[in-house]
């Protein structure tokens, strides 16, 4: 078994969609991107063709779909449901306004990772299933691996990989990249760089 082992991951939010600009939850309701969204993924383009991945994996969702063949036309994509975002139950398709007088609401909003929303998903299946598939990459021979996903699914796997960084703290752009290189010294995985592509430079941690 080799002792060290490094690994790129390139985290990509989907092309934006009507609900994401109307700031409604969208969760699993699969909505496609909006008409022109992708015209600003074309410089993360010319990036990846350049930085071409081992693999590339998606969201089965259709707004991560047709963002992923957008970026890779000639790459198969494998759909991996455990990057699906959080299922916001009866909640998707509303915004902060219809919700911010729900006692339930307020109360999931400052402890959404150990509870759910009504008819959802728990903050703890989501973090299940988001670190098992961390887990599986980082057993796996791939050296880089492009994942397009979700906004919250990003946040996750950031704070789980950087530990100075909370859920909350990482700024998920549409259009760009989140590039992280890993380092594995006998079975621990660090990140030694973050950076946001394309950019000017990559910034160390």
């Amino acid at each position: 078994m080799e002792s060290r082992r490094t690994l790129q991951l390139i985290l990509i939010r989907h092309g934006m969609t009507e609900w994401n600009k109307d700031k409604r939850y969208l969760g699993h309701t699969d909505l496609p991107v909006m008409e022109d969204s992708l015209i600003e993924y074309e410089s993360l383009k010319k990036y990846l063709d350049n930085h071409l991945p081992d693999i590339v994996f998606s969201s089965d969702l259709l707004r991560c779909q047709q963002t992923a063949a957008f970026l890779f036309p000639e790459e198969a994509t494998v759909q991996d449901s455990r990057l699906r975002e959080i299922s916001f139950g009866t909640w998707e398709g509303k915004t902060y306004e219809d919700l911010k007088h729900d006692s339930h609401y307020s109360s999931w909003l400052d402890n959404w990772e150990i509870t759910s929303t009504p008819d959802g998903e728990s903050g703890i299946a989501f973090h299940d299933r988001v670190s098992s598939f961390l887990s599986e990459i980082q057993k796996s021979k791939f050296s880089r691996a492009a994942i397009i996903t979700h906004g919250g699914v990003i946040r996750k796997i950031v704070s789980e990989l950087v530990p100075e960084a909370s859920f909350w703290d990482t700024s998920v752009s549409f259009g760009k990249g989140i590039v992280l290189e890993l380092k594995s010294e006998r079975g621990t995985w660090k990140c030694i760089s973050l950076s946001e592509e394309p950019s000017a430079g990559k910034e160390p941690l």
